[in-house]
C-alpha cells in the first residue's frame, strides 16, 4: 500500500468514450496472438470462436482517439507540466506512436511519459508513480482500448480518463492506493469496475449528478480478470472539481 497523505489532489476529471465496431476475425492475425487471445477469452467467458480483434488499419484514420478527446476536454494547463499517458494494453498498430502523435496534435508543453501494460491496475497505481515523479502539477490520461472483443456484442467501448493533479490541497484528495484487495476501512462510496477506467467513469457520473459533501470517502476498486487494485479518495472544501466530458 502507498499512503499518499495530503500530497496529491485531483482538480479536474474528464471522460471520453467511443463505441468501436471495426474488428477482424482472430484467424486474420499471426498465431503469436493466440495465447493472449485464449487468456482473454477464458477470463471473459467468451467462446474463442466469437473472439475478434480490433482492426489496426483505422488507428490513424478515424480521427482523434479517446485520449486526445479526454485531454482536449481538460483544456490546456496554465503552466508547463508533464503528461502521463497510461495505457491498459498494447497499441492496435505497433507502428503508430500514440504518445508522440498526441503531444504533437495537442501542442503539449512539457515532458511526456508513456506507461503501458499495467492492464487493470493503471487507474489506481499511476498515483504511486505520480507521488514521486511529478512536480507541482501534472496531467494523466488513463486509456482503455480493448484489443479483443466479443463479436456477439456488436462493438466495444474505448474509454479515456483525463486527470489534472496537483500537489497540495484540492477538491478531491488522494489518500492511498495499492495492489490487491482494498483495505477494510469503510468508505461512503465503494465503486467497482473491471478495467482501469471503469471506476473513474462511474465516479464522474456520480459526481456530475450529485455533488458529495466535504469529507466523503470514496473507494475505487478495480477487480480485473487477473489482478485487483484500489484507490482511496476524499472530497474536500478546497475548490470545485471540474467534470468535463467528450
Amino acid at each position: 500500500m502507498t499512503d499518499l497523505g495530503a500530497h496529491l489532489s485531483v482538480h479536474a476529471l474528464s471522460v471520453a468514450t467511443r463505441l468501436h465496431t471495426d474488428h477482424r476475425p482472430l484467424n486474420d492475425f499471426p498465431a503469436a496472438v493466440l495465447p493472449r487471445a485464449r487468456r482473454v477469452a477464458e477470463a471473459g467467458g467468451i467462446p474463442l470462436e466469437h473472439l475478434v480483434v480490433a482492426s489496426p488499419e483505422d488507428a490513424e484514420a478515424e480521427g482523434p482517439d479517446v485520449s486526445a478527446l479526454a485531454l482536449a476536454a481538460l483544456g490546456p494547463p496554465p503552466d508547463e507540466q508533464p503528461l502521463f499517458l497510461v495505457r491498459s494494453g498494447p497499441l492496435r498498430d505497433a507502428k503508430v506512436a500514440a504518445l508522440a502523435g498526441l503531444v504533437h496534435a495537442s501542442g503539449w508543453r512539457g515532458e511526456d511519459i508513456g506507461v503501458t501494460h499495467l492492464d487493470e491496475l493503471g487507474g489506481a497505481l499511476v498515483f504511486d508513480l505520480l507521488s514521486w515523479a511529478m512536480p507541482a502539477a501534472a496531467t494523466a490520461l488513463i486509456c482503455d482500448e480493448p484489443l479483443f472483443a466479443d463479436a456477439r456484442a456488436g462493438g466495444v467501448w474505448f474509454t479515456a480518463i483525463g486527470l489534472r493533479i496537483h500537489r497540495g490541497p484540492g477538491p478531491l484528495r488522494v489518500i492511498a492506493c495499492g495492489e490487491g484487495p482494498p483495505p477494510a476501512t469503510p468508505a461512503a462510496h465503494h465503486i467497482t469496475g473491471r478495467t482501469a477506467s471503469e471506476p473513474w467513469l462511474t465516479l464522474h457520473t456520480t459526481l456530475s449528478g450529485t455533488p458529495l459533501p466535504p469529507g466523503t470517502r470514496i473507494l475505487l476498486h478495480t477487480r480485473g480478470p487477473r489482478r485487483e487494485c484500489w484507490l482511496t479518495l476524499e472530497t474536500t472544501s478546497a475548490g470545485t472539481l471540474a467534470l468535463p466530458r467528450q
